[in-house]
């Protein structure tokens, strides 16, 4: 496994595959921890140059990517998204969790459409009747993605005249467990939601060897 200072300048798409793959999980933008995002170890050739598809291009392929620390966005292996989900959902599903108050009721609705199949966020959004600018839906979504029951699985782009994607594109969500059940139910079985934290504070340590155990705590917080 790669520590920070043996991170190589991301180019490609399958460089930062690897990358994430290898470590389990690598943080979008600023993390808080010194050098341990993508932003800090992108080529400045890739990103956010208009027509160089860059990471912003690359997130519905990279393994797992969300909203996952301190509602921030994170490229997570399959296995270390399952550790964190362990963590993060406390020994509940998501109906103990609605139920014993620890979820919003504007939670429910966007877990009940996407119960259906997955959903762009428009759809979702006006299926949820959530238009609206103050309808919560961000924080609801957000909060779902923290909680590990709701991720992005791809993004949609609209198209210029020659065809070409442009702009931010849509996030298609689902249910996690649609895609990552046998390994959140692995992670479950192995570690209590204790033990899974302390993989996770281990793992940021292992990665950062300069990181203080506060400073990996707050990041995963």
């Amino acid at each position: 496994m790669k520590t920070l200072n043996e991170f190589p300048i991301i180019s490609t798409k399958e460089q930062l595959r690897e990358l994430v793959l290898d470590i389990g999980f690598l943080p979008f933008f600023t993390s808080g921890i010194p050098g341990f995002s993508l932003r800090d170890h992108v080529d400045p050739a890739v990103w956010f140059n208009d027509g160089v598809d860059g990471p912003w291009e690359w997130k519905g392929d990279i393994a797992v990517y969300g909203k996952l620390f301190r509602g921030k966005a994170v490229f997570m292996s399959p296995e270390w998204y399952a550790i964190l989900a362990c963590y993060r959902r406390d020994g509940y599903d998501y109906e103990g969790m609605y139920e014993d108050g620890f979820l919003p009721h504007g939670t429910l609705p966007i877990v009940t459409e996407l119960e259906k199949g997955p959903l762009i966020s428009t759809e979702l959004r006006r299926r949820t009747g959530m238009n609206e600018k103050g309808s919560g839906f961000d924080g609801f979504i957000n909060l779902l993605q923290m909680k590990c029951f709701v991720l992005p699985t791809s993004f949609e782009y609209a198209l210029d005249r020659r065809g070409l994607p442009y702009g931010w594109g849509l996030a298609k969500y689902s249910l996690s467990d649609a895609k990552y059940a046998k390994q959140i139910e692995y992670a479950e079985n192995k570690y209590s939601p204790a033990e899974a934290k302390e993989q996770l504070i281990k793992r940021v340590m292992a990665i950062c060897p300069e990181a203080t155990r506060k400073q990996a705590e707050r990041l995963i917080k």
